[in-house]
């Protein structure tokens, strides 16, 4: 079956999943959070977890222009931990219960009964350490992708930069706690890759620096390509959950988001087509920018991530 035939065959079956099935047990134990910037692979991930437990997929909940409930946050809501806010409790507490049911949110849900919640989601970045405290009980799986691969995503989608990075400067607790020392830097943001690099780094910064490093489970992208079996057994042990092998076979299919020119659909190298698709100058403004929020111990010239921050 070719790429847009199982394309048309999972469409077919999320038409039915998405209006009859069961929320699985309410309890918040039964949810797992996917996490991580857009276009770092959040959905192939959360394709991975759910071909493996059987799971109810919620897609981006935490998104204010189509999702009603949400709509008083920001579009990259900055949440400082230690701080009480019921309004916000009450919305995550809806997501990781399954209660909400909503358009944007069940389009990709495959199943009708399921027994796990998979929350995949790429706005609630800068809110993960106070959802990891005041829900202790959900998993986080944070995933990580080479800036340069991301910002080549984002610029081949034609996607915007200023509406992305004008919420990180309209909220004063994460200019305070996080911004303040790059706040010229962000400003001074000219060129295209320039801005989608400071979306990188904001997006990741924030939970990197906010959480010990027994807290979050961090994947990298291009470990999950390379050795998929590895790292899938490695996350699930760490959640307490069996893998098989037997049904890893998706991890070799495009996500349900993937783009029809993107390496996984071409059969490309997947961790290092932005090395031919970018030129030299924008490579080094992208590593610039990644150096100077102090990132550059993550990623460097090599497609992967440097060794002793990639386990």
């Amino acid at each position: 079956m070719n790429f847009w035939s199982r394309k048309f065959y999972r469409r077919a079956i999320q038409l039915f999943g998405s209006h009859f099935y069961l929320n699985p047990d309410p309890g918040i134990r039964r949810s797992i959070l996917v996490a991580g910037t857009a276009r770092s692979g959040t959905t192939w991930l959360g394709d991975l977890i759910a071909s493996q437990l059987p799971s109810r997929i919620l897609f981006e909940p935490f998104h204010p222009d189509l999702v009603s409930d949400y709509r008083r946050f920001h579009y990259f809501q900055y949440m400082r931990p230690g701080t009480e806010n019921p309004e916000f409790y009450a919305f995550a507490r809806k997501v990781f219960t399954g209660e909400i049911r909503y358009p944007w949110i069940d389009p990709q849900n495959e199943r009708i009964i399921s027994k796990f919640r998979l929350v995949k989601e790429i706005r609630a970045n800068l809110a993960l350490k106070w959802l990891y405290d005041n829900f202790p009980e959900v998993p986080i799986l944070f995933i990580v992708r080479h800036p340069c691969a991301v910002v080549l995503s984002r610029m081949e989608l034609g996607w915007a930069t200023d509406c992305d990075i004008e919420p990180f400067l309209s909220q004063p607790h994460l200019i305070d706690d996080h911004l303040d020392p790059y706040f010229d830097l962000i400003r001074s943001a000219e060129t295209v890759e320039e801005k989608h690099a400071v979306i990188w780094c904001v997006s990741n910064l924030v939970p990197l620096k906010q959480f010990n490093s027994n807290e979050l489970k961090v994947v990298y992208y291009e470990n999950l390509c390379t050795q998929p079996e590895i790292e899938l057994r490695g996350i699930f042990q760490a959640k307490g959950h069996e893998f098989s092998a037997r049904l890893l076979t998706s991890s070799i299919q495009p996500s349900q988001t993937t783009w029809h020119a993107s390496a996984v659909v071409t059969g490309s190298n997947k961790i290092e087509t932005w090395k031919k698709k970018l030129s030299r100058s924008q490579i080094d403004h992208v590593l610039q920018i990644v150096q100077a929020f102090g990132l550059g111990h993550l990623y460097g010239d090599s497609a992967l991530p440097l060794h002793e921050n990639a386990g």
